[in-house]
């Protein structure tokens, strides 16, 4: 093996077709010391929940469930463990709910191979990866009124579901109705306020308003 090639821990892939789930050990297989597969959501809670591999790949459309509840329940269990949702088209619906649950990338099975591969080391490096038809689904999503949305999110250093929840936030919406909003629990929500508090070192609300409109994420107008 090619002594530049990463290598990673384990990964699990949950999806209930086999061609598929062969077609990736094929790929990027010799890049992990443990590969597991699981044909259902349950069989992939199951698996993720007693190995906690490094990296879960899910698809969208699943014989007893979609993704995004597998992927809520995965990331509730296992909070180190990457997600990397994909799915055979790139519906609004199916990128939005695997957003709002949480998956930390979105690549569409169309895609070339090194576009995958790249998704996957970029994830294990600890950042999010969301292919260019995805990428457009979330962002007129969550900016639907911004001129440069991408610009927001790459000055401030915060993911969009950040920036979506500081926009709430500043509305003074509660967790439980942020939840709502973004698709995740109210415990999730709480956590992701207290993380960019500590990032801006905002003490209160007020402080996370001033950080909104210094950053333009915000105007006067939306208060």
């Amino acid at each position: 093996m090619s002594a530049s090639l990463k290598h990673y821990g384990s990964l699990l892939v949950i999806d209930d077709h086999n061609m598929i789930v062969n077609g990736i050990r094929l790929l990027i297989g010799n890049r992990f010391q443990d590969i597991w597969q699981a044909n259902t959501a349950a069989a992939g809670l199951s698996l993720a929940t007693q190995r906690r591999p490094q990296l879960v790949i899910v698809d969208y459309v699943l014989p007893d469930g979609t993704g995004d509840t597998i992927v809520k329940e995965i990331k509730y269990r296992c909070p180190a463990t990457r997600i990397l949702a994909y799915s055979f088209n790139g519906y609004s619906a199916a990128v939005l709910k695997m957003f709002g649950a949480g998956v930390h990338g979105y690549v569409i099975k169309s895609e070339n191979d090194e576009e995958f591969v790249h998704a996957v080391c970029t994830l294990l490096e600890g950042k999010e990866y969301f292919c260019r038809e995805a990428r457009n689904h979330i962002i007129h999503r969550v900016f639907p009124e911004e001129e440069h949305p991408r610009l927001i999110v790459a000055n401030t250093g915060f993911s969009a579901k950040e920036i979506e929840i500081i926009r709430l936030i500043c509305q003074q919406k509660t967790a439980r109705e942020i939840s709502t909003q973004v698709y995740l629990s109210e415990r999730t929500v709480e956590q992701y306020r207290s993380n960019i508090s500590k990032r801006i070192g905002a003490r209160n609300i007020a402080g996370i308003i001033r950080f909104a409109l210094q950053n333009h994420i915000i105007d006067l107008a939306d208060l």
